[in-house]
């Protein structure tokens, strides 16, 4: 019998390295790098402040706390506590010290870094109810409200809230979504809108002012695929990533779909040969208010990491990361500075830094520029 024969194609760049350096013309440089672990724990999750704090999930169930001071990373704190996987981190928007976690123990916890890590709360059910594995979390602009979604008990898939100065919810919804909710998102701006994304394909707009579920459900987007990731793009427009690597930009306000695109088109936009390896991070705007995808390449070392632009339903190619040394699960950008931090299945924090414009002399904003305090008016989450 003759050997067999693999003819699988291998992942690999379409065009000569010369021009994948004029493709890709946006330069960012590796401003600073960490390990968060030695052993073999990957970042699942990643959650930034204004002020560069940033919070990162481990695999192993824990998470830290980092800082970014000038061009270096001080760890803050290393903090564990729940008793099931650990799903969400996120960072409070109004008190630099205060960190929220969600887990698959049907818990929220409130974490004071200042401390050393302290749990300041905890946000349950009430004792007699089922246990409520929580998939995401998310808090409002303001910093008063707290939701979860949460997998399917009993037939229903929960979106709970509470008030963030008490352990009990205030109430919650289930007849939106059929299957587990992945993603719960607030608007940047507004407290009283939210966004959630469930394996059921929809991807639900809520005003949760109104007095009823009914009320609030402003839009019943249909993804058609299960949603992975929700990301505000501006007051009105929201990116959705699907679990099998699509995009999609949504107008939250009209419900309609602005644009989207398929994993193959852009394995073909980062100039990469096979659609199968490649998958997306997450969408952002940048500081020329341009969509901006990130995307990457499993396929030989995994360190393949670029961006593209989203132009009138096209994709053009932005940044190369030349310097990136792990698959990415999770990046956030600071608008301010154009600065980009990423985070991945090696254990690093990457922190990238746009370069100077030589030709016009325009360079990033400095990392020590002074940021606006948000003021956003308090409101009643019903």
């Amino acid at each position: 019998m003759g050997d067999i024969i693999d003819n699988e194609e291998v992942d690999r760049d379409i065009v000569e390295p010369e021009v994948l350096q004029k493709h890709f013309s946006k330069k960012y440089k590796l401003l600073t790098e960490t390990a968060v672990s030695l052993n073999k724990s990957y970042i699942n999750k990643l959650h930034c402040t204004k002020s560069l704090q940033m919070a990162v999930s481990l695999s192993d169930n824990t998470f830290e706390v980092y800082q970014l001071r000038n061009t270096s990373l001080q760890r803050v704190c290393r903090l564990s506590g729940h008793k099931n996987t650990l799903t969400e981190v996120v960072c409070s928007p109004k008190d630099e010290h205060l960190v929220y976690s969600a887990g698959h123990d049907g818990m929220l916890k409130l974490w004071d870094i200042r401390s050393g890590g302290s749990c300041a709360m905890e946000y349950k059910d009430e004792e007699d109810t089922l246990i409520r594995p929580y998939e995401c979390m998310d808090v409002s602009c303001n910093g008063l409200v707290l939701c979860a979604g949460s997998q399917v008990i009993q037939d229903d898939a929960y979106l709970v809230f509470w008030d963030q100065r008490l352990p009990k919810p205030l109430g919650g919804y289930w007849n939106s979504h059929t299957e587990d909710i992945t993603q719960v998102k607030f608007h940047k701006e507004k407290t009283e809108i939210l966004t959630t994304g469930s394996l059921d394909g929809l991807m639900n707009v809520f005003d949760i002012m109104e007095q009823t579920e009914d009320d609030a459900l402003t839009y019943s987007l249909n993804v058609e695929n299960s949603v992975e990731k929700i990301t505000w793009l501006d007051s009105t427009q929201v990116a959705c990533i699907t679990q099998s690597n699509e995009l999609q930009v949504w107008d939250t306000e009209e419900g309609d779909l602005l644009s989207g695109c398929t994993k193959e088109k852009v394995a073909r936009s980062i100039r990469r040969s096979k659609a199968d390896d490649c998958y997306l991070v997450d969408a952002f705007n940048s500081i020329d208010d341009t969509i901006v995808l990130l995307a990457g390449s499993h396929g030989g070392n995994g360190d393949v990491l670029r961006s593209v632009t989203l132009d009138d339903r096209r994709l053009l190619p932005t940044t190369n990361f030349t310097e990136n040394k792990q698959i990415v699960r999770c990046c956030w950008y600071d608008k301010d500075r154009d600065l980009l931090v990423t985070t991945g299945e090696s254990g690093l924090i990457s922190v990238w830094s746009a370069c100077a414009d030589e030709e016009d002399g325009a360079a990033s904003k400095p990392l020590s520029t002074s940021l606006n305090k948000l003021h956003v008016n308090r409101h009643k989450p019903y």
